[in-house]
This record gives C-alpha cells, sequence and structure tokens, in this order.
C-alpha cells in the first residue's frame, strides 16, 4: 500500500455519520471512500507520507497516538482511533480538539520542531534525515497548519486517514 496519508474537514452531520462506523472496519472506509468521491467534504489536506515524519517531529520521535503531549501529539495521529484493523489508521478529532491543534500549530515554534527532525535515527524513521526531507516535512507542516485553522474557523471535525 501507498502509505499517502490525508485529512477530511467534516461538519456535523459528516462527523455523526462517520462515527456511526466506529467498529466496522469494513464499513467505515467505505464511508470514507465514497466521501473521497463526492463533492459533500469541504475541505481536504492531501499529506503524501510526510505525515509520519511530522507527527514524529510533533511527539517524542516515535510513530504513535500515545507518543508526546496533546494537542500536538493529535494533529496526526493521536485522535480517536476509529479503525481497528491494520490496513488502515483512522484518527478522529473534535471540532473542539480541532481548535485546540489549530492554535497550537499557529504557536509551532519551527526551530523546536526542525530540532526534532534532525534527532530522528533514520533506521527507525525509514528515510534518510536530510535538508530536502525537513523541507519536505515543513511544506506539509503548513498545509496541515492552514487545514486545521480553516476547520477550527468553521467549526467542523477532522479526520486522518492513511493506508498502510
Amino acid at each position: 500500500m501507498a502509505c499517502r496519508g490525508y485529512f477530511l474537514a467534516l461538519d456535523e452531520p459528516l462527523a455523526a455519520r462517520l462515527l456511526v462506523h466506529d467498529g466496522d472496519d469494513e464499513r467505515l472506509i467505505e464511508f470514507i471512500r465514497d466521501l473521497d468521491m463526492t463533492d459533500d467534504v469541504p475541505d481536504e489536506c492531501e499529506v503524501d507520507k510526510a505525515w509520519d515524519g511530522i507527527h514524529r517531529c510533533l511527539t517524542e520521535g516515535a510513530l504513535g497516538g500515545e507518543d508526546g503531549t496533546y494537542p500536538l501529539n493529535a494533529v496526526v495521529l493521536g485522535g480517536l482511533p476509529l479503525h481497528q484493523g491494520e490496513d488502515y489508521v483512522v484518527s478522529y478529532n473534535t471540532p473542539a480538539e480541532v481548535r485546540e491543534v489549530a492554535a497550537a500549530l499557529a504557536g509551532l515554534d519551527l526551530t523546536s520542531f526542525a530540532d526534532r527532525y534532525w534527532k530522528l535515527d533514520p533506521d527507525d524513521y525509514g528515510a534518510p534525515v536530510d535538508q530536502d526531507g525537513l523541507a519536505y516535512l515543513t511544506r506539509y507542516l503548513r498545509k496541515i497548519t492552514e487545514f486545521y485553522e480553516q476547520a477550527a474557523k468553521t467549526g467542523r471535525a477532522s479526520v486522518f486517514v492513511v493506508d498502510q
């Protein structure tokens, strides 16, 4: 699978429909795929494979939903996990959590983000740790920050989705 991640901003009715599928992985992924094929989703943010490094740099360098501290650990993986299987990660944040994440990202010190990047273990991370990699992550971090700011302004929930 590609491991390319993306975020969706969901209004209240769509978030409610998403949450109904919690516990039924197949129906959850089918619902998300259907959303991808319609214009019902007001905002989407594709992040390629940058989600992995961004999560590590916002937390403690590891790849898990429990790593780091809230609200930065909720940007990518630390929200409510909705998919129980191993084929996908689906992480949900409520509108209130989206506002808290957006505020944290707006105040994020990019120097500390870069410092965490340079401390990543390339073997654990699975990619070289170099200037190009940092530029790649910061480019997508800006997109994620804009996504959360817009979702917070409009009172939307967020869901992060990646196949594994």
